[in-house]
């Protein structure tokens, strides 16, 4: 009875501790690299991933330009909207960049974003944000 009471407890702590690693987990920065898209011309037609899209040249670089939010496509065509000053990052729609953040609520809460150049992965300044 007293074994039975204790291998009781120990499983109810070790699910406990289990339950508790996956949420550590889950609030740890991750990485993801994609295409820099416009998420408002991407959702409506994900054919429209880079700047020039909707008959209009620098379409993304503009909409981001005004606010509107940005996202990030991966190579296996998973789609994030990015949690981030869109007007910092206008300049580089259709370009491969690397986020590194929290996912929450399927949204990236971006903490770093970096633009791949020639030389390398370049960071972009971020406003901060409130």
């Amino acid at each position: 009875m007293k074994i039975t009471r204790i291998l009781a407890a120990l499983a109810l702590l070790a699910g406990a501790l289990a339950a508790s690693l996956v949420a550590v987990r889950a609030e740890q920065n991750q990485v993801w690299t994609g295409s820099l898209v416009d998420a408002s011309c991407y959702l409506t037609d994900d054919s429209q991933s880079g700047n020039e899209h909707m008959g209009m040249k620098e379409c993304g670089k503009a909409c981001l330009k005004m606010g509107r939010p940005a996202g990030i496509v991966t190579p296996d065509k998973k789609f994030f909207v990015l949690v981030a000053p869109s007007p910092d990052i206008a300049e580089y729609v259709g370009q491969p960049i690397r986020v590194t953040g929290k996912l929450r609520n399927g949204s990236i809460l971006v903490d770093k974003l970096e633009v791949k150049k020639p030389t390398g992965w370049v960071a972009v300044k971020l406003s901060a944000m409130m």
